[in-house]
């Protein structure tokens, strides 16, 4: 989403005759473009600065099958604990407790309390994605028929006292500590 504002951003303000676009231009100088154009939205405040805005909190998503839920308690320093709840249904979910690591947009989870899952999900300061291809142990927290894959979460809450606060379904408490 971040790139498409910004290229949303590009194309209006060579429109508006602020940027020219050469065709001789390298994908360096384009990158630098983007980059500057996501500054100036950054300081508008039409997206958040990823750099700036914590994992630390309550993640949501709502859908007819039920509300999924991701939490993350701890800091880029020290690191994450977290804990995830997505919901396909009654009797169908993946829930599961772990540990995170934060590199810029990439967070490297780890699922330990079942059989270990690692992946790399992105945080864009508003959306955790989580990738479309997991390793076979992450089914090890889903039921039948659900999956962890592609599933995304929506920050609702900063901070890790609302993600103490953060419900699974057989996990009471999916962060409870810090």
């Amino acid at each position: 989403m971040t790139r498409a504002l910004s290229l949303f951003l590009a194309f209006s303000l060579m429109a508006c005759g602020e940027i020219s676009a050469e065709p001789d231009q390298s994908g360096e100088a384009a990158e630098e473009q983007l980059s500057s154009l996501e500054k100036a939205a950054i300081e508008a405040g039409v997206i958040p600065d990823v750099r700036n805005v914590s994992l630390s909190g309550a993640f949501e998503r709502q859908s007819d099958l039920g509300e999924d839920r991701f939490c993350a308690v701890g800091s880029d320093e020290s690191g994450y604990q977290i804990g995830l709840l997505a919901v396909f249904g009654p009797d169908s979910k993946c829930e599961g407790l772990g540990a995170a690591e934060r590199n810029g947009e990439d967070i490297q989870i780890t699922l330990e309390s079942k059989q270990r899952c690692r992946f790399t999900a992105s945080f864009d300061g508003v959306a955790l994605q989580l990738p479309g291809e997991l390793p076979e142990s992450c089914a090890s927290y889903c039921t039948p028929r659900a999956g962890l894959n592609g599933v995304s979460f929506y920050l609702v809450g900063e901070g890790d006292a609302v993600a103490r606060s953060t419900r699974g379904r057989e996990i009471e408490n999916l962060c409870p500590g810090g």
